[in-house]
């Protein structure tokens, strides 16, 4: 008669085994039992007891605006991986170049299409804050590889309009506020429309956080050519010191991680850092956000070439710069347009 042994596993049935002096040839019996023990109490056992700090889906600072919801993009994740729909933010910063364009309305269509596509086709630029587009929107939605936001005002479009490298961003909102009243030839000498500024906030692709874009365009006349730096006693200076005013309560309230701004504020950059000016765009802006110029210095061409002067800025939210979130690495003219601007590129890194 054959001896069955019950040993927790199945045996080879045909196999006889002895009547005495039946040894066990497998591992010793403890071992075996905290094995057992073990895979029956894995489950329950995280293997890491510390809480995933590198995975949040927030990302906060001092800042009461930047309690900032992220809707991370999975097919980014990861060098286009998915992980559940969750980005880890810890991430190399991203290199980031933002342009300002003043695209100058008496352009044909033509013209003007050919300057969008020569400055959305250098490969150091990634987002465009326009001027002076109101014409030209349709050209700035036939960009290859690139979006934009255009916005409606009466019967045509506004003259301001933001365009984005569509592999980096995407559109999460934008916004158009009119913040001071034009002047008619009734009512001064140098005529002007409606000031506007828009804000749009795009989502990085990669990291899931928000970047906003402030632009706006200052006008004409308000600066005294006899005595730069200083405001020229026009109603449109009177109008552009309102508009700046503005600007700045409108970049506190807008949301995102990194705030940039961009725009033609025909004031000088080199003049305005001379003298100071009270109201001037350093002074009033300057609290809440910092230019290229004021970082980087004055060691660039014109943007304006017909008088020499620098008067298209990009700026960095003054905040997010002194808390490392953002940072100038350079900045350039580009000439070559057919534009009475040049473009003022700038290279930011944003962690």
């Amino acid at each position: 008669m054959v001896r069955r042994v019950r040993l927790g596993r199945r045996h080879d049935l045909g196999r006889p085994l002895p009547r005495r002096g039946l040894r066990w040839a497998g591992p010793p019996p403890l071992l075996l039992i905290a094995t057992v023990a073990a895979l029956a109490v894995a489950p329950f056992v995280d293997d890491d007891p510390q809480p995933p700090a590198q995975i949040t889906t927030t990302s906060m600072t001092t800042s009461a605006r930047a309690v900032e919801p992220r809707t991370p993009d999975p097919q980014r994740v990861a060098g286009g991986q998915g992980t559940h729909g969750v980005a880890p933010v810890h991430l190399k910063p991203a290199a980031v170049g933002v342009a300002s364009f003043n695209m100058f309305r008496r352009l044909s269509t033509a013209h003007a299409h050919q300057d969008a596509m020569r400055l959305t086709r250098h490969p150091g630029v990634d987002v465009v804050g326009w001027q002076e587009a109101d014409r030209f929107a349709g050209a700035l939605h036939d960009l290859p590889g690139w979006q934009t936001r255009t916005f409606p005002f009466g019967q045509r479009h506004s003259e301001l309009a933001v365009s984005w490298r569509a592999s980096e961003f995407r559109l999460v909102a934008a916004r158009q506020r009119q913040v001071a009243f034009g002047v008619s030839y009734r009512e001064g000498r140098y005529p002007f429309g409606n000031r506007l500024v828009v804000t749009v906030t795009l989502q990085h692709r990669l990291t899931g956080r928000l970047l906003t874009v402030v632009d706006a365009h200052l006008p004409q006349k308000i600066e005294d050519f006899a005595r730069p730096g200083r405001w020229t006693p026009t109603i449109n200076a009177y109008r552009a010191r309102n508009q700046l005013h503005r600007i700045a309560d409108i970049w506190k309230q807008v949301p995102g991680r990194w705030i940039v701004g961009t725009g033609d504020y025909n004031f000088d950059a080199r003049a305005d850092a001379v003298h100071h000016l009270s109201s001037a765009p350093r002074a009033t802006l300057g609290p809440i956000a910092i230019s290229s110029y004021m970082k980087l210095g004055m060691d660039v061409p014109p943007t304006y070439p017909e008088n020499g002067r620098n008067i298209d800025y990009v700026w960095a939210d003054r905040q997010a710069y002194a808390e490392g979130r953002i940072r100038f690495a350079g900045q350039w003219v580009l000439g070559g347009f057919n534009s009475d601007h040049n473009a003022l590129l700038a290279r930011l890194v944003l962690s």
